[in-house]
């Protein structure tokens, strides 16, 4: 093997190794950002549902107008049951949801309050 090729290879090779090396560590440092009190597909799952209710509340607004005074009433109730469950949140994550929470639920609240 020439020794312009023996570099290529060796070259290519760290670079694959350093490349699984920073994948793995970034997984371990994912990882450990869940709770130490319940496995990470759990904590995943909670945090999962929870976001999943907040989108399905929040995706509500686009159609807020077409809806009726019942509707709107339950999804004001869902935002208020959702603002405890942010609040348990990380500092960063629970800034961002309970802004936009207040933002879907104010205007859900304008919405029912103009058709009163």
């Amino acid at each position: 093997m020439k020794k312009g090729k023996l570099h290529q290879v060796v070259y290519q090779g760290g670079a694959i190794i350093s490349a699984v090396f920073v994948f793995t560590a970034l997984s371990l440092v994912h990882t450990a950002g869940t709770s130490r009190f319940r496995p990470a597909g759990i904590a995943q799952a909670a945090d999962e549902t929870w976001k999943q209710e907040f989108n399905d509340v929040c995706a509500k607004t686009n159609d807020s107008m077409s809806l009726g005074k019942e509707e709107l009433k339950a999804l004001i109730v869902r935002c208020e049951k959702l603002k405890p469950v942010i609040e348990g949140q990380e500092e960063s994550t629970r800034k961002v949801y309970r802004k936009r929470l207040e933002m879907c639920k104010n205007l859900l609240v304008f919405v029912l309050e103009s058709k009163k």
